[in-house]
């Protein structure tokens, strides 16, 4: 939330924010929708909850339980942000953050999307 009241501030007004499950809660999405942006956030599913039907599930492992894991309807559009933060994160500098300084970090960050944009296709 500092973050986006930050941009607000600043004269920028998203007007969606889309995250993944790891953010599902009511209470950021009342929030984001105090400040006139639209929540997109994946919908997390709760021990007992019935599945839609039509759904593909698949079973795997977590620890030593078996949980059905369902996909996430809103990864495609997600997908171009996860895949950048991938290449950022191959940048061996950028993955183990060791610079004391942030400008330091945020030079070095802007240095590896320069390189990831430079690269022939």
């Amino acid at each position: 939330m500092p973050l986006l009241d930050t941009l607000i501030a600043r004269g920028v007004h998203p007007g969606e924010v889309w995250a993944d499950r790891g953010y599902d809660s009511a209470q950021l999405e009342r929030r984001l929708r105090e400040r006139g942006i639209r929540p997109r956030i994946s919908k997390r599913r709760r021990a007992g909850e019935a599945l839609p039907p039509g759904t593909p599930t698949r079973e795997v492992w977590r620890g030593r339980k078996r949980q059905l894991k369902t996909p996430d309807p809103q990864a495609r559009q997600r997908w171009p942000v996860e895949r950048t933060n991938a290449w950022l994160k191959a940048k061996r500098r950028i993955a183990t953050r060791r610079d004391r300084k942030a400008d330091n970090y945020l030079a070095f960050l802007q240095l590896g999307m320069l390189l990831i944009l430079a690269r022939p296709l």
